[in-house]
């Protein structure tokens, strides 16, 4: 979960250098809303484990909604830029993110892509 977190600030830091191409409006993203993300994923697990110790059930729609909605969405006006950032969060934050063969961008055959990988 941190590694995604990590990667998905990452990806919204790399945009930005490519102005109106990456987004199209330039956003402050910074530390802060890396922090408040991986701080409140922190408690929900935290808190899931706490309720369920042998198969603890995450709520992926409010992980979803609180990193790519909240937290970094607080700070995007554009609907477009909004839509790129919850489809990030659709298909990155979610269960499958556990499974040993998860990538963060499946495209067979391109040996490159493969390093897009949770190591």
């Amino acid at each position: 979960m941190v590694f995604t977190i990590c990667f998905l600030h990452s990806i919204v830091q790399e945009r930005r250098k490519f102005g109106a191409l990456g987004f199209c409006i330039p956003y402050e993203f910074n530390f802060a809303d890396l922090g408040a993300s991986l701080s409140y994923c922190e408690k929900h697990m935290t808190f899931c484990s706490t309720l369920s110790t042998t198969n603890p059930q995450y709520s992926w729609k409010a992980i979803k909604y609180m990193v790519c909605e909240v937290q970094y969405g607080g700070r995007i006006t554009d609907d477009l830029d909004r839509e790129l950032f919850i489809t990030y969060g659709e298909y990155w934050l979610s269960d499958n993110m556990f499974n040993p063969g998860f990538k963060f961008c499946p495209i067979q055959g391109n040996m490159e892509l493969n390093l897009y990988c949770i190591p």
